[in-house]
Formats: C-alpha cells, structure tokens, sequence
C-alpha cells in the first residue's frame, strides 16, 4: 500500500510540471473542414459585442459576432448568420480562452462552422475560419486567419507558407469552386 502511495505521489509531481495547453487542437484538412461544417460561407462581420451569461455556478462571458453573408456556400440561404464564442468582456467582466479568434467590424472571413453549441462553433477552433483579403490587383484572395498565403486547399492544417507576397494565395474565386467541388463529393450518394 505505501509502494503504490509513493507512485502515486510521484506520477501526479511529474504530471504537474508538464505543460498543459488550454486550448489545443489537432490539425484539420481542407476535406475536413468541408465534411465537418454545417454551414459554410464568405461574409463580413459587422458586429462584434459581447454579453454575460449568468449560469447556476458563475456568469460567463460570450461574444456574439454577426456575419453579412456575401456568399452562401453551403448550408445557409440567409443573409446574416449569427455565432457565439465564449470569452469577451461585458459589464466590468473579462474572460479569455487561449487561441480564441477574434473578430471586428469589417473582417471578410470564409467560415467554415457548425451549428451545435460550443464554446467556439468554427471548425477545427480556427482552421476553419479564413481571410479575405483584395491584392494590389484588385483580386480577393484567401489566407489563413494568420494571414499566410494560402496557395492550395492542401496545405490546410499544415504548415503555412511564409510570405508577405498575399498575390501568390489562391483567388476567392478558385477557392469557392474547390469547395463546391469537395462539397460534391462529399455528399455523393
């Protein structure tokens, strides 16, 4: 009985000295970022405001972002989608979580989300949310939330490329037709 104490102890001592990530998450492919939204679209946000949520134990932050939806991709045929991510600050309250996206007024975003509650309804926690971002040419283009070129639908969930040059991402237009492609695919019968 002390044997198993004393590993006990130990193990839980090794335990505490190891880093624990908040939030942490694992790397999502393009395929399944389509297969896993329930809804996906490019839209604008045009509003950001956080609010309490007073629950039986303590009051929870949220912020509640609302999209114009400029594109209705899957999933959607309303012009505005609405998604609450928690965290924010509200009322002399402030809650962070790690890695949370943040969003303002104006961001283009493609989202990829589900509609089930969450503390974060976007795909993959931040895989599947995307910039939009027009070049020098007057040619939207899509980068990761980073903002790192994103040159194919492949490289979503590894490494992003390091440039400044946004020109060399893939057009919105090329983007979209992948993803009309994969959605194909996806729901073959």
């Amino acid at each position: 009985m002390r044997h198993w104490f004393s590993c006990a102890i130990a193990i839980s001592v090794g335990l505490l000295s190891v880093p624990v990530s908040a939030t942490s998450y694992l790397p999502v492919t393009f395929d399944d970022l389509v297969k896993q939204a329930d809804v996906i679209f490019v839209g604008d946000v045009v509003d950001a405001r956080a609010f309490t949520l007073r629950t039986r134990r303590n009051t929870l932050v949220k912020t509640r972002v609302t999209f114009r939806v400029a594109d209705p991709l899957y999933g959607t045929t309303s012009i505005v989608e609405v998604f609450d991510f928690l965290g924010g600050e509200a009322d002399g309250i402030g809650m962070a979580v790690a890695g949370m996206p943040t969003f303002r007024v104006g961001d283009r975003r493609v989202v990829f989300a589900h509609r089930r509650s969450s503390i974060n309804p976007i795909v993959g926690f931040t895989q599947g949310l995307l910039q939009v971002r027009r070049d020098t040419n007057g040619i939207d283009r899509v980068l990761t939330l980073e903002g790192a070129p994103l040159t194919r639908t492949e490289n979503i969930g590894s490494s992003p490329q390091m440039s400044l040059d946004t020109n060399i991402s893939m057009r919105l237009s090329d983007f979209r037709d992948r993803v009309a492609r994969a959605l194909a695919e996806a729901h073959k019968p």
